[in-house]
């Protein structure tokens, strides 16, 4: 027994909660390309689908009853599955709450403290990190408000206050809910660019791996004939730092960049042009601010 609280305190959880349609499970997938290289530096990424229902199941009972250190230790040996890791990334964007309740009582999700906290305590032990791709509320409401059929447009967003929606008030949520455990943030919107840096956090790795998939999100809103030239330049080039790697991202991506892919079309009840342009104004804003909040790891 001892023994086994001895490895719960050895591995560090790293839990990647969303934010919702920001990377749609693509961090699993792009780390799953080097899952065995991954594991051979005592990292382990797998698929949400093999361990979210347990998960669930013992946040509900935690919810409801205790749980002995016993079950806590068979679920993360379940995940584990006598594999020698020393950090193991579980993600899921409804660890920050049910998408239907994002706008409850007019603020960002206002249970992100409680419901990251009861995530914390199913492995009370073991050191825990968080990381959160944010997007701007303005493109986020329509697709999250989409992806849900138990609430009315008016039941969804019940008297929100669209420009008062704070990202800072959620990560202070999470900071004040999980004392000693570190949160990583950025932006979904530079996703495209920092992507490795993104997957270099959350490995803990840092910027010294290269990754199989670190090209995956450009993939998605560049042409076929940029995406092939990136390729070529890239591994012509393998000296590049990774901020010189980043910066011919960033410019083959001014050249090369999918109108459509990025265009978003908002259409919601209510909604204008000059509303949009100001929810996105105090976005920035408010990534701003995160930017500088003591304890935040921000990636831009």
């Amino acid at each position: 027994m001892n023994q086994a609280k001895a490895d719960m305190r050895d591995i560090t959880l790293a839990f990647h909660i969303g934010a919702p349609n920001t990377d749609n499970g693509q961090l699993t997938w792009s780390l799953r390309k080097d899952a065995q290289r991954l594991l051979e530096q005592g990292v382990m990424i797998r698929r949400p689908g093999t361990y979210l229902a347990a998960v669930n199941q013992m946040l509900r009972k935690q919810n409801q009853d205790t749980v002995s250190a016993e079950e806590r230790e068979a679920l993360l040996a379940g995940i584990v599955k006598d594999q020698d890791v020393s950090r193991i990334i579980l993600t899921n964007s409804g660890f920050l709450g049910m998408p239907g309740w994002m706008l409850s009582g007019g603020r960002l999700y206002r249970n992100a403290g409680s419901n990251t906290a009861a995530l914390r305590g199913v492995f009370p032990d073991t050191p825990c990190e968080f990381f959160l791709g944010l997007r701007n509320p303005a493109t986020l409401i329509g697709p999250v408000y989409k992806s849900q059929s138990g609430r009315s447009w008016k039941q969804f967003t019940a008297g929100t206050d669209f420009l008062n929606l704070r990202w800072s008030d959620v990560v202070a949520d999470i900071q004040d809910s999980n004392p000693g455990c570190r949160i990583t943030v950025w932006c979904n919107e530079e996703t495209p660019v920092i992507w490795p840096n993104i997957l270099g956090q959350v490995t803990g790795l840092g910027d010294g791996f290269r990754f199989a998939g670190e090209l995956d999100i450009t993939r998605g809103i560049i042409s076929e004939a940029g995406y092939e030239r990136l390729e070529a330049y890239l591994a012509n080039r393998p000296g590049l730092s990774e901020d010189q790697r980043e910066r011919v991202r960033a410019l083959f991506l001014s050249y090369y960049h999918s109108e459509e892919a990025i265009e978003e079309e908002i259409d919601l009840p209510g909604w204008s042009q000059a509303l949009v342009d100001d929810m996105s104004e105090s976005y920035f804003a408010d990534a701003e601010l995160i930017r500088r909040m003591p304890g935040v790891t921000f990636l831009s």
